[in-house]
């Protein structure tokens, strides 16, 4: 396990955006996506134009030594209900063993920490077990199915809404870096 001082969030630029095109096309990542076409250049820098005025739509790389390895995005606010999704992925395929759940720390310490948000929200396709138990290692919880919900390749998929609280979070976080510690001295 890396040192989690050597990652960090930062946010896209348009610098960025041919590196993330690729991660976003591959097709370990494309595949768990609601939408299953190649996504074109003008089409993804229409995409980065509307994401970098809307307040309501973050998104940041992680960034392991200096280097770009993985996106997370933040979006749906909803301020009433004090709850927003989320979304990510590690694009780097060399990226060291371990960098999703750092990921996920540091994207949740975005969310529930800095955003002061009461409930963050996720939706997974049914044959993304990867990601499901991804979340459930963070502290998620299911929280029903959309059956047949998402058509992708020709083919219906459920997708599984999952939500974690800040009030879980606290607990979860020290879980993990506890492992994180002893991962780093193993």
């Amino acid at each position: 396990m890396k040192d989690l001082n050597n990652y960090y969030l930062r946010e896209l630029s348009e610098s960025d955006l041919e590196l993330v095109l690729n991660w976003r096309n591959s097709k370990p990542i494309q595949k768990y996506m609601y939408t299953d076409h190649n996504i074109t250049m003008l089409e993804h820098q229409e995409w980065f134009k509307r994401v970098e005025k809307n307040e309501n739509h973050i998104v940041r790389l992680l960034v392991y030594n200096e280097e770009p390895i993985g996106l997370v995005t933040i979006n749906n606010f909803d301020n009433k209900n004090n709850k927003c999704y989320w979304g990510f992925y590690i694009g780097d395929r060399n990226a060291p063993r371990g960098s999703g759940t750092i990921m996920g720390i540091l994207a949740l310490e975005l969310i529930f920490e800095n955003l002061q948000v009461r409930k963050l929200c996720a939706e997974v396709l049914e044959n993304n077990i990867k990601s499901l138990n991804f979340h459930k290692k963070l502290g998620f919880k299911e929280e029903g199915r959309f059956v047949d919900h998402i058509v992708k390749n020709n083919q219906h998929f459920d997708v599984i809404p999952l939500a974690l609280f800040k009030a879980e979070w606290i607990d979860v976080k020290k879980k993990l870096l506890i492992n994180l510690r002893k991962e780093k001295y193993e």
